[in-house]
C-alpha cells in the first residue's frame, strides 16, 4: 500500500510541480522581454539590504577610520578603474567595502531606472587580454577548461559513513615544479544550495579557485550528496530505496562534510586544512563547528580540522526574500504535503532539462532569466563573457526533505526559515576563548568547552550587503557583540549580491586577494601541520 501512495505522489506532484515550472518560466521570459526589449532597461536589481542594522556594541567608543586604498588604471575587467573606497572598524573588524564600480548596483539609486545602454558603458571594458583569451564554447566538464590553464582536474569519489558517494574534485597543477609547504597547503571548497563547486571554478582564472590554486594553495572542490549525478552505495544502506532521499542538512554536515574534511586531510598528509564555503555550504560550516558535540562522536569535530573557516554570503539566520516572494510562500506552503512536492528528489524535471540541454546557450539563458526573476539579482558586476559558463554546474540533484529543512512551516520541524535561532542562538558564545566573561544576558553554546583563540579557527566572513535571501547583518552583530574580537574578521560589500561573491569581475581583488592576507598560515608539526 505505501508503494502506491509513493507512485501516486509522484505522478501528481509531478503535474503540479511541471505546471509551477512551466509558469515560472513563462513569466521570467515576459519579465526579461519586458524589461530589457521594450523599455530599454537593465535586467532589475533590488539593491536593499536586510531589515536588520549593523549595531556597534554601545559600552565603548569604537574609533572608524577611512581611507582610500588606490589602483592602478587597468583596461581588463580584472579590476576596476574605481578605487577601492574602504571603512575601516579596527575595534569590531569590520571593513566596509563602500566602493560601487556601476550606477546600476549602487544601493542608493534603487529607484531610479537604469538603461540598459548605461549598464553597458560602464561595464564593458575593450581589451584584449585575459578575457578575450577565454574559451567561449559552453562544456559542462572543468577539465575542459582547466587543461588550458596547465590544470588537471583529478576527479574522487568520497564514500559517506551512511552510504552515500560523493564527488571530489582536485586541481592539479601540470607542471612539475616542486612544491614548498604554502604550495601544499590544502583548502575545500564547499558550495551553495542547487549548485555544485564548479561555481567557484567556473569563471576560470578569474575564478577564486584558480586564484588560490595560482596563490599557491591546494585546491580541493567539494560536493554534497547526490549533486550532478546521484550515486549510493545500496548495501550500506540496507538495500531501503526510500532512504536514498531521506537526508537533509543534517545529515550533508554530519556525514558529507566529515567525509570531504577527512579524505582531504588524507590525501595531502595535513592535520588541518582551511574550508572555504558558500551560501548553504557556510550553514554546513557553522552547524558542524557550533553544534559538532550534538552532531559528531569523539572520533571526529569539525572545530579541530580548521586552520580557518573562509564563509561567503553566510546563510546563517534568514533574510526578508524568503518572507517577499511569491514562489518561496508557494514552497514554504507546499514543502510539507507529499502530494504537492512529493517525498524524493525535489523538482526532477529541473535535472531532466538540464541533462537535455545544458551546454546550449539556451540553457545557460532561461537558468540566468529564472535567476534574476525569482532573486532580483543580475549579472551587472560579472563578466558577460563568463556569465553562460557560470551555470553549466547547476542545479543539482536535492531532496524534498532538505527543502522542508529550508522552508517547513511544520511545528514539529526544526527549519531555517522559522528555527535559525535555535540551531544559532543569537545570545549564546558559539566560540568561547580562555578566559572571556559572558555577559548577564548571554551564556555559552558549549559551557566547560573554551579554548585558546590559536586552538579556533580563524573565521573570515564575506557579507554582501545586497543580499536579503539571508541577513548577513544579524550575523555581524552576533559576532561583534559575542565573540571574541580576535577570532574573527568582517568584509561588508555594499555592492555585492549573493553570487557576486562568486562571480563578480573583481572578486579576486575583493574577495581572494583579503583572503590570503588574512589566512593564517601552519607551523610544521612531523609530516603535518598545526596552528
Amino acid at each position: 500500500m505505501g508503494h502506491i501512495l509513493d507512485v501516486f505522489h509522484g505522478i501528481i506532484s509531478a503535474i503540479i510541480l511541471n505546471c509551477f515550472l512551466g509558469v515560472l518560466f513563462v513569466l521570467s521570459l515576459w519579465h526579461n522581454y519586458v524589461t530589457v526589449h521594450v523599455k530599454k532597461l537593465f535586467d532589475p536589481r533590488d539593491t536593499r539590504s536586510s531589515h536588520t542594522n549593523i549595531k556597534p556594541p554601545n559600552n565603548k567608543r569604537y574609533p572608524t577610520r577611512r581611507y582610500q586604498k588606490g589602483r592602478n588604471p587597468s583596461f581588463s575587467s580584472i579590476s576596476s578603474e574605481t578605487p577601492l573606497d574602504l571603512e575601516d572598524d579596527e575595534e569590531n573588524h569590520i571593513e566596509y567595502d563602500h566602493t560601487i564600480t556601476t550606477a546600476a548596483s549602487n544601493p542608493h539609486t534603487s529607484s531610479h531606472p537604469i538603461t540598459s545602454q548605461v549598464k553597458y558603458s560602464q561595464q564593458e571594458n575593450p581589451f584584449a587580454d585575459i578575457l578575450t583569451n577565454e574559451d567561449r564554447k559552453l562544456v559542462p566538464d572543468l577539465k575542459y577548461y582547466y587543461r588550458q590553464y596547465g590544470i588537471d582536474i583529478e576527479e574522487f569519489e568520497v564514500e559517506t559513513d551512511d552510504g552515500f558517494i560523493i564527488d571530489l574534485w582536485h586541481l592539479k597543477s601540470l607542471k612539475t615544479e616542486g612544491k614548498n609547504k604554502k604550495d601544499t597547503y590544502p583548502i575545500l571548497m564547499l558550495h551553495g544550495l542547487l549548485q555544485s563547486s564548479g561555481a567557484f571554478a567556473s569563471c576560470g582564472r578569474k575564478s577564486l579557485a584558480y586564484f588560490l590554486h595560482d596563490s599557491g594553495y591546494d585546491v580541493w572542490l567539494g560536493n554534497n550528496r547526490c549533486g550532478l549525478k546521484a550515486k549510493w552505495n545500496m548495501e550500506k544502506l540496507g538495500n531501503d530505496k526510500k532512504k536514498k532521499w531521506d537526508w537533509d542538512l543534517n545529515e550533508m554536515v554530519k556525514y558529507d562534510l566529515k567525509a570531504l574534511v577527512e579524505y582531504t586531510l588524507a590525501q595531502t598528509k595535513f592535520e588541518k586544512l582551511t574550508l572555504v564555503s558558500h551560501s548553504q555550504g557556510t550553514t554546513q560550516g557553522f552547524m558542524g563547528l557550533v553544534n559538532g558535540d550534538n552532531l559528531y562522536d569523539d572520533r571526529f569535530k569539525l572545530i579541530d580540522k580548521l586552520e580557518n573557516y573562509v564563509a561567503l554570503a553566510p546563510a546563517v539566520y534568514p533574510g526578508p526574500l524568503l518572507d517577499e516572494k511569491a514562489f518561496v510562500k508557494f514552497m514554504a506552503l507546499g514543502i510539507d504535503n507529499p502530494w504537492v512536492f512529493g517525498t524524493k528528489s525535489f523538482i526532477p524535471m529541473m535535472m531532466a532539462m538540464r541533462s537535455l540541454m545544458v551546454g546550449s546557450k539556451l540553457f545557460s539563458f532561461f537558468s540566468y532569466i529564472m535567476f534574476n526573476y525569482m532573486f532580483d539579482w543580475n549579472d551587472v558586476l560579472w563578466d558577460r563573457i563568463l556569465r553562460d559558463r557560470n551555470f553549466l554546474f547547476s542545479p543539482v540533484h536535492i531532496s524534498v526533505k532538505l527543502m522542508q529543512w529550508w522552508l517547513s512551516s511544520d511545528p514539529t520541524k526544526t527549519s531555517f526559515k522559522h528555527n535559525s535561532e535555535k540551531i544559532f542562538p543569537d545570545n549564546e558564545i558559539w566560540f568561547p576563548v580562555d578566559g572571556q566573561t559572558p555577559g548577564a544576558d548571554v551564556s555559552f553554546q558549549a559551557p566547560g568547552k573554551q579554548r585558546t583563540k590559536d586552538k579556533i579557527p580563524n573565521i573570515l566572513m564575506f557579507i554582501p550587503r545586497q543580499d536579503r535571501l539571508v541577513d548577513g547583518e544579524r550575523l555581524i552583530n552576533h559576532f561583534i557583540h559575542h565573540e571574541s574580537h580576535d577570532i574573527f574578521n568582517i568584509w561588508y560589500i555594499d555592492e555585492y549580491s549573493h553570487l557576486d561573491v562568486l562571480w563578480a569581475h573583481d572578486v579576486i581583488e575583493r574577495i581572494g586577494e583579503p583572503m590570503i592576507k588574512h589566512l593564517r598560515e601552519p607551523t610544521e608539526k612531523g609530516n603535518g601541520f598545526e596552528s
